[in-house]
């Protein structure tokens, strides 16, 4: 059943949120990545490889976030800081 158009006509109806096309949906998971991606800038990429590992994030992700940087989802310079 389609609500939209009924919910479009009620003021106080509450609004979904579209899904996002690219991020992350773990936020948990977001924070820890941004923090492997500092680490790897201050203390190289096997001490932020060690640190997700540890940490339980997807090989996967471990993967794509520190050796194939193009990848990331976000932007960040040389520091690891996002901009």
């Amino acid at each position: 059943m389609d609500t939209s158009a009924n919910d479009a006509a009620r003021p106080n109806a509450p609004t979904v949120a579209p899904l996002r096309a690219t991020g992350r949906p773990d936020h948990l998971t977001a924070q820890k990545v941004e923090v492997a991606i500092i680490l790897q800038a201050m203390l190289g990429t096997p001490s932020a490889a060690e640190y997700l590992a540890t940490n339980a994030v997807d090989p996967a992700v471990v993967s794509r976030v520190l050796y194939q940087p193009q990848f990331r989802r976000g932007r960040h310079d040389a520091q690891g800081v996002r901009c």
